[in-house]
């Protein structure tokens, strides 16, 4: 320390206590190094003291077991009793010695019973009614080995207890006994080398006050320490500050007033206003958008102050109206689907310019209506009323599809009676081909037009999308029915769902086979809700004009269909929670249809 100070003028009485005060604290904190680690050292030996006594204790508990069995060995080598206590405890291994130290019996049934010594040392063999208690934590597994003289003094008992917890006690101790000398040490080392260092800043302090003295009024700063005429310094020029920043503050205070009403009511038109409304400014820049407009088109308020083509981008209609209201032409009422970027929502919206008193363009409103739900609901009640029109009328068309079976049947008994043999054949073959399309339909009409009772379980798709496909590959060998992707399972009615697919496969096998196709694709995707079922091919498509109308009973693009295929699709799809839609198939250019299904019960 006499070294430290021995260069410091006696004007600089301030560094000189900076260097004392740190060197003090060095040495305190080696002092409060040292100390923590005896106390650590001290409490492992403590540790290892106590857990030397309760090994022992539990050795004689083992031990005292025995003597009261009668068979000392039996009992250490079968017995269930002594087999639990002994693992309870962490017991390793556990024999039994006689007095010359010959292994007599063993636990086979502890982890390390096959490293158990024949014979005992000598050294290992206590006097009877003492104990001998070591460490053996070089072992593959560290032990604490206790050894007590066996029932009725005929032996010794040898019993080893894991002893991991007491090696990682005995390491953490030995590398604290290196770490932390070593680490003090380094640390006074460090700070015997950049003390001087460290009073750099100090100085430049010291002379930074020196300087600011006479850019500030007020009296003189006061002879003294160095430090003292510092803080006098600093003192008196915060206050400068402190007086020019209120002036300042009041020019400020001043000049918002004057803008804040005009910012209150925007803000209060914006917030308030039910619907959408976006703030464009006359830069193009998003300033400002409400709780319902972020909502709409899916934004988080990090998009506001960005540029309004960059953040629309995903919306062009919106983006035009912008771009067209900037200009001065005003978009009123227009609606717009922007597909994905709102996750299918139906918007309207009216954009408009704003300008002040003297027609400069400050900027643009632009106001969004959602009105996703109430076309939704449109079209809700429209399917309700038209499936329930349809129920009615498909099930007076079962009941006389029925009747036409029956007649047909009555047929097939008199054309059984025909005398020709041939004739009779090929009539019967015939009324029986139409009297089974007959019934199959009658069959769909009843599926369609009244409530079907669903028979729900976990339901394997895998098996269900083999059998639709290998059906279809049997009927349609001109088409190939290919296979992608894991469908697991479903919750649902096995029969419906196989129902479902087969129609989709087979819808897709014909629509290919009749467009000059000869591919079908069939993938499965899971989701964390939903197992997607994709069936697309590679025939002409459908139509957009007729792709709402695919599910619609009776509607069919294909000659001689019923138009209850996809219906019945849809309304399996529906009594188990799921959805079905078409599209067009990005790979094979035709359509593809998608089956969503619940994975788990509702």
């Amino acid at each position: 320390m006499s070294d430290l100070g021995a260069d410091l003028p006696a004007s600089r009485p301030f560094e000189r206590e900076v260097r004392v005060f740190v060197v003090g604290g060095l040495l305190f904190l080696l002092f409060l190094a040292g100390l923590s680690l005896v106390a650590f050292r001290n409490a492992t030996e403590w540790a290892v003291a106590e857990n030397a006594r309760r090994r022992q204790g539990e050795a004689a508990l083992v031990a005292l077991r025995l003597a009261g069995s009668g068979a000392a060995e039996r009992w250490l080598a079968e017995d269930g009793e002594t087999a639990s206590l002994l693992l309870s405890l962490g017991a390793r291994q556990a024999a039994l010695f006689d007095v010359e130290g010959r292994r007599l019996a063993a636990a086979s049934y502890l982890p390390d019973a096959d490293l158990l010594p024949e014979r005992l040392d000598a050294a290992d063999r206590p006097a009877p009614g003492r104990a001998v208690v070591r460490e053996a934590l070089d072992e593959p597994t560290p032990l604490v080995v206790v050894v007590v003289s066996a029932p009725g003094g005929a032996g010794h008992l040898r019993v080893a207890f894991d002893a991991t917890a007491l090696s990682a006690a005995r390491r953490t101790e030995a590398v604290l006994s290196t770490v932390v000398p070593a680490a003090a040490l380094a640390l006074v080392l460090l700070a015997l080398l950049f003390l001087r260092r460290l009073m750099r800043p100090i100085d430049a302090l010291t002379q930074t006050a020196r300087g600011a003295g006479g850019l500030v009024g007020g009296e003189p700063a006061p002879r003294g320490d160095e430090a003292d005429r510092a803080v006098a310094t600093f003192a008196r020029t915060v206050e400068e500050l402190r007086r020019r920043t209120a002036e300042l503050e009041d020019l400020r205070r001043r000049e918002k007033e004057r803008a804040d009403a005009l910012a209150v009511t925007a803000a209060t038109l914006v917030r308030s206003h039910p619907g959408g409304l976006l703030v464009v400014d006359a830069t193009l820049r998003l300033t400002e958008a409400n709780r319902p407009a972020l909502a709409a088109l899916d934004l988080s308020r990090d998009a506001l102050g960005q540029g309004a083509r960059d953040v629309l981008a995903a919306w062009p209609p919106l983006r035009a109206a912008v771009e067209s209201a900037a200009q001065g032409t005003p978009t009123l009422a227009a609606e717009f689907a922007s597909g994905e970027a709102t996750g299918g929502r139906l918007l309207a919206l009216t954009a408009v310019p704003v300008a002040d008193a003297a027609g400069r363009r400050l900027g643009v409103l632009v106001f969004l209506e959602d009105r996703t739900a109430t076309k939704r609901l449109e079209r809700e009640l429209s399917a309700r009323r038209e499936l329930a029109a349809l129920g009615e009328m498909s099930a007076g068309i079962a009941h006389e599809f029925r009747n036409a079976t029956a007649t047909i049947l009555g047929f097939v008994r008199l054309a059984a009676s025909a005398e020709s043999p041939e004739a009779r054949a090929r009539h019967l073959s015939a009324i029986r081909r139409e009297a089974e399309h007959v019934a199959r339909i009658t069959g769909d009409f009843l599926l369609f037009a009244r409530p079907e009772r669903v028979e729900r379980a976990e339901t394997d798709l895998d098996a269900l999308v083999a059998e639709a496909v290998r059906d279809e590959r049997v009927v349609l060998p001109g088409v190939t029915v290919e296979v992608e992707g894991a469908f697991g399972t479903a919750w649902g009615d096995a029969a419906l769902l196989r129902r479902a697919l087969v129609n989709l496969v087979r819808n897709a096998a014909e629509a290919a086979s009749g467009g000059g196709g000869t591919r079908v694709l069939v993938s499965g995707e899971r989701g964390e809700d939903a197992v997607r079922v994709r069936v697309e091919d590679d025939g002409p498509g459908i139509a957009e004009a007729e792709a709402e109308k695919v599910f619609v009973p009776f509607f069919s693009t294909k000659e001689g269909g019923t138009g209850l295929g996809l219906a019945l699709v849809a309304k399996i799809a529906t009594l188990h929670g799921g959805t079905v839609s078409v599209e067009r198939s990005p790979a094979l250019g035709g359509a593809r249809f998608v089956l969503a299904l619940p994975v788990a019960a509702p």
